[in-house]
């Protein structure tokens, strides 16, 4: 095992387990993205087709939202009207 790779290890075991889930998140997109250049472009699939397998390992984490106590109250403030800048 190389030098880099056993300090990246000792790094993320001292990470929360939120944190763990970010780097890897990070390792993932690196990885992704090295990917895409060693190899000819090719037919990718929709945006939207990424978009949902982001959403869904977003969701498998559990962590999004976890903060809101009452959504139905959250959602009625957030919808509340505003004034906007410069229109009052």
């Amino acid at each position: 095992m190389s030098t880099i790779t056993q300090q990246i290890l000792e790094d993320m075991e001292r990470l929360s387990p939120e944190m763990q889930e970010e780097a890897l998140d990070f390792i993932r997109f690196l990885k992704n993205k090295m990917e895409k250049k060693g190899t000819a472009i090719t037919q990718s699939a929709p945006n939207g087709t990424k978009a949902v397998a982001i959403m869904e390992a977003i969701a498998a984490r559990g962590t999004a939202f976890k903060d809101i106590e009452d959504p139905i109250a959250w959602q009625r403030e957030i919808r509340q009207d505003r004034q906007l800048p410069g229109r009052e």
